[in-house]
């Protein structure tokens, strides 16, 4: 596409539904002949179907054609290539007999590669009505260009600034100011320099436009430009400058002033006019916005400065205004050196008491979105009455738990709405068995208080998987003769002892829990057992019976680092049900895959 027609285009794609903008002439609709069409694109067509090869058709009529392609071949298909080969057919006819027509022709070879002469000499007729219709559009287009041309000379006719006028469209500026129309010089139009605030974007365009231009000259920048013939460039800028300081200026004017001309810049602030005598008057120095550090008028002012003694211009940090991302920003620091030296030491100095205020704010924000989070358990707390110490048993424990635990929160995002402990009443004298997640695990876990009682728990959920697998292997002609069931193993001998003991120390620390634990990850759904007894840990109730600290392992994640939590009670009612221990064993394993 050439310039012309991507600049026509983008003009069109921007403004068209601008009021009054042109309409825009239709594209030529393929033209016809019957069952044929032509256009440029798609070439000639029947039905609005291409010919297909020679090829396409044999094999469509193989014995072994692909379904696909047979219910691909319907009814109008089959008669757009009647016609594109010019076999002749009944129109009124059935897509059967069509489809023997098509085949009969292909197999006697009445249908010839590229089509036969007759339907060339369609396309060519096609081709050349097309072609006049495209002839015809390239006319419309060029007049719709006028068109649009002169919508837009009748918007910047409205205007009555030259700021408005550059920043609509910088051809009919450099026409009405600098230019005549067959884009010559034209001195006698404009002789004074003219003034142009915010070019943005296109300040880089008009620089271009500048250069083509003899005589002309411009001081361009984004915020500020001069455009004046050369004899009069000097004063143009010199009073663009003074005009940075007018209150209706929002952009920082030392920043500007910098940028738009460094020279006038050092002698308004730093010298004896622009004679190069430094007189120190001015002993703070500036500190320019971040934008200036990474502009061209960053070099531009360290080569002005680089001959004055005892200056310096040094990018540094100033403190941000909004310090939600970072308590900095860059900024340029520009005075005597001794001054600025100070005045970077005193900006950092700044920043870092952000920083610790920042720091002090993240976390008091912290604190309160975790204590939003504890409310359910400092809402239980306040209508819970404490139990007397130390006569804490597993009955006790019933009822459901938020489970907060710094390092699952911080290295692994897990949110403590997700981390709980369901209890449930206990069906066993020996502990009580709990549902239990954690943000990257989750399972059942066994409770009790005592490690004896808690090996003596895992052996009676052992013993109840075993028993149900040997009520399947019963005899049923013995049960069905006898109407009794054979005792179990385990009911004739009791339990067996497992080969390696929890522990076998038989003290017990006040509200000191024992648990052991099997369950899943949750993110890849593989099963976590505990046949080596290594998924152990304790907690400690405190005096109020509600709360709780301990410690969990998990070899195969943590290695020997336990990981650290605490337990918050928040209803008497457990809430998730846990699976039975037996489910975690190496058959449930296998049976996942």
């Amino acid at each position: 596409m050439e310039e012309d027609d991507r600049d026509y285009w983008d003009d069109y794609s921007m403004n068209s539904n601008e009021e009054g903008f042109p309409a825009r002439p239709q594209p030529p609709a393929p033209v016809k002949s019957g069952a044929f069409s032509y256009d440029k694109k798609n070439g000639l067509r029947a039905n609005d179907f291409p010919r297909a090869t020679i090829e396409e058709l044999r094999q469509l009529f193989r014995k072994n054609a692909s379904s696909a392609r047979r219910r691909a071949a319907t009814k109008p298909w089959i008669a757009a290539q009647l016609y594109l080969y010019d076999i002749a057919f009944d129109k009124s006819a059935k897509v059967d007999e069509l489809r023997r027509t098509l085949e009969a022709a292909v197999k006697g070879r009445k249908c010839v590669e590229g089509g036969p002469p007759s339907i060339a000499a369609v396309q060519k007729r096609l081709a050349t009505q097309f072609a006049r219709k495209c002839e015809e559009y390239s006319r419309a287009i060029k007049e719709h260009k006028l068109d649009i041309d002169q919508w837009h000379k009748q918007n910047f006719s409205k205007f009555n600034d030259p700021s408005a006028e550059a920043r609509y469209n910088l051809d009919f500026f450099f026409t009405k100011y600098f230019v005549d129309d067959e884009g010559f010089p034209a001195p006698q139009k404009t002789p004074r320099p003219i003034i142009i605030w915010d070019l943005l974007d296109q300040s880089e365009s008009l620089r271009r436009r500048v250069d083509i231009v003899s005589g002309l000259r411009a001081r361009v920048t984004r915020y500020l430009t001069v455009i004046a013939w050369a004899s009069e460039l000097k004063q143009g800028v010199d009073t663009a400058f003074a005009m940075i300081d007018r209150p209706d200026v929002k952009t920082d004017h030392p920043t500007l002033e910098a940028l738009f001309d460094p020279k006038n810049f050092l002698a308004k602030y730093f010298l004896d006019g622009l004679r190069d005598k430094p007189p120190r008057i001015q002993k703070k120095p500036l500190i320019l916005e971040s934008w200036f550090a990474d502009s061209d008028g960053f070099e531009e002012l360290t080569h002005a400065a680089r001959r004055i003694p005892d200056f310096s211009i040094k990018r540094a940090s100033k403190p941000a205004q909004d310090i939600t991302w970072s308590c900095s920003r860059t900024c340029v620091v520009v005075g005597w050196t001794k001054y600025v030296n100070r005045q970077v030491e005193s900006l950092k100095s700044e920043i870092a008491q952000l920083e610790v205020a920042k720091a002090k704010r993240e976390e008091r924000e912290k604190e309160e979105a975790i204590q939003a989070e504890l409310k359910p358990h400092t809402d239980y707390a306040k209508a819970h009455r404490s139990t007397q110490p130390g006569l804490f048993t597993p009955r006790h424990l019933v009822g459901s738990y938020m489970v907060p635990c710094r390092q699952l929160q911080d290295e692994y995002s897990c949110e403590l709405s997700l981390m709980t402990l369901d209890v449930h009443a206990p069906t066993s004298a020996h502990g009580v068995v709990a549902a239990f997640s954690l943000g990257i695990i989750e399972g059942t876990m066994l409770i009790a208080n005592s490690r004896e009682s808690l090996e003596l728990l895992r052996e009676e959920q052992q013993v109840a998987r075993s028993s149900d697998e040997e009520d399947e292997l019963i005899d049923e002609e013995h049960f069905a003769a006898s109407g009794k069931r054979k005792k179990t193993a385990s009911q004739q001998h009791g339990a067996k002892g497992s080969k390696r003991r929890l522990g076998g120390d038989h003290s017990q620390k006040p509200g000191r829990f024992y648990f052991q634990w099997a369950g899943c990850e949750t993110g890849t759904g593989e099963l976590v057992m505990d046949e080596d007894h290594e998924r152990t840990g304790y907690f400690d109730l405190d005096d109020s019976g509600i709360t709780a600290r301990g410690k969990l392992g998990y070899h195969g994640l943590f290695g020997d680092k336990r990981l650290v939590f605490k337990l918050l009670k928040v209803s008497d009612t457990p809430r998730k049900h846990p699976d039975a221990w037996s489910s975690y064993c190496e058959e449930e394993r296998w049976s996942r895959w």
